[in-house]
């Protein structure tokens, strides 16, 4: 549906359903049966096409599709699906679709293949079965082993893995173990990612002395997993190109490249984030509201923000900073008319002082030992 001389987006679809809820989990999820599944997509694809009517100007560069865990719908709910990207996405470069690897969803990967995912992204999180019940998860290592064989076998070629660090009961060694083990399988993309406690999770809910009992690594511990994970993947041919996520040559997410460059992007279903013309806006979050917005023919956005230069400046630096090649600070003052050293030049400074940041004449990026406390850096950065 692409028009001659249209601008590209990148396009997220969010599937809200799971087999069940993680203990960290606090993304818009929930488990639901066939029909409602199905009424869902149609629905979102409904949207979706309406908007793409509405808008001819936009073509899609890369598609994401999310959740929730998207592969727990049904072969026909996945092919209507992807066959409604395909039709509004014919020249998508790359179309992504995460999976968890349950043996009872590997029917499903034959018609992700035949319809045009270019890209897995595969939910391990550990290869400890412990771990993995404490967290909740429904796979075991088992299950995980068979699923990632049979996505060889059908032809994937461009497969990501998730790892979480600082699970409950972690330790060192054992994070180290699973992570070894995925690398023994060969995968092209590894995504890495700390335990993090969100209000809206399970994890977040409990009461202090639960949550003691869960015995999770200290932050220290946690800073030690990541640095040896960054050591060995390092060692084993892959380069991090941002702060969590480590690929071969030629196999980054170009998705999550386009959030990180400061590109504009569309997202759809409930919770879904987009930036089009300077304005970010985020969807009905809650998946009954997102939907009974939808069968009255409302608009499914809730919040909307058009944001200044200033803001916006200071936001793609952050998203910049993620990205190991770091930011180019002339490029940033042009797209959005601002300089930047007005703007954060004193925080700059500050953390290139203390060995955090490195600005070589027009770039500035973070260094090694500050990525594991990013986080600190962008929330003064944006103040």
């Amino acid at each position: 549906m692409a028009t001659r001389n249209s601008r590209s987006l990148s396009l997220y679809l969010h599937v809200p359903f799971c087999r069940a809820r993680c203990l960290y989990c606090a993304f818009p999820s929930r488990p639901a049966g066939p029909s409602t599944q199905t009424h869902y997509i149609e629905r979102l694809c409904g949207e979706v096409l309406s908007y793409c009517e509405s808008n001819p100007q936009f073509s899609f560069k890369t598609v994401y599709v999310g959740g929730g865990t998207p592969s727990t719908i049904g072969n026909g709910d996945i092919e209507y699906l992807l066959q409604h990207i395909n039709r509004i996405a014919p020249d998508a470069e790359e179309i992504t679709f995460e999976v968890n690897p349950h043996v009872d969803d590997i029917p499903k990967l034959p018609a992700l293949h035949a319809n045009g995912v270019t890209r897995l992204s595969i939910g391990i999180q550990s290869f400890n079965d412990n771990e993995l019940s404490i967290a909740g998860r429904l796979h075991n290592s088992d299950d995980t082993r068979e699923f990632i064989k049979s996505c060889r076998e059908i032809g994937f070629d461009n497969v990501s893995f998730d790892f979480i660090h600082g699970l409950p009961g972690q330790i060192l060694e054992s994070f180290q173990s699973s992570l070894e083990t995925g690398i023994e399988y060969n995968p092209e993309h590894i995504s890495l990612y700390g335990l993090s406690v969100e209000s809206e999770s399970r994890l977040g809910r409990l009461s202090p002395s639960q949550f003691r009992g869960l015995d999770i690594p200290s932050g220290d511990e946690q800073a030690d997993m990541y640095m040896m994970a960054r050591n060995i993947l390092g060692n084993n041919g892959y380069s991090q190109y941002e702060i969590s996520n480590f690929a071969k040559p030629g196999f980054e997410c170009r998705h999550n490249i386009v959030y990180w460059t400061g590109g504009e992007y569309i997202g759809f279903g409930p919770g879904a984030v987009s930036y089009v013309d300077g304005v970010r806006f985020k969807r009905i979050a809650d998946v009954s509201g997102y939907l009974e917005a939808q069968e009255a023919g409302k608009n499914t956005i809730e919040v909307l923000e058009s944001l200044s230069s200033g803001r916006a400046a200071a936001e793609a630096l952050i998203m910049g900073l993620r990205l190991a090649t770091g930011v180019s600070m002339s490029r940033l003052e042009t797209k959005y008319g601002i300089r930047l050293t007005d703007l954060v030049g004193e925080a700059i400074e500050k953390y290139s002082n203390a060995g955090l940041m490195e600005v070589r004449d027009d770039e500035v990026r973070l260094t090694d030992k500050a990525y594991f406390i990013s986080n600190s850096i962008f929330s003064d950065l944006v103040q």
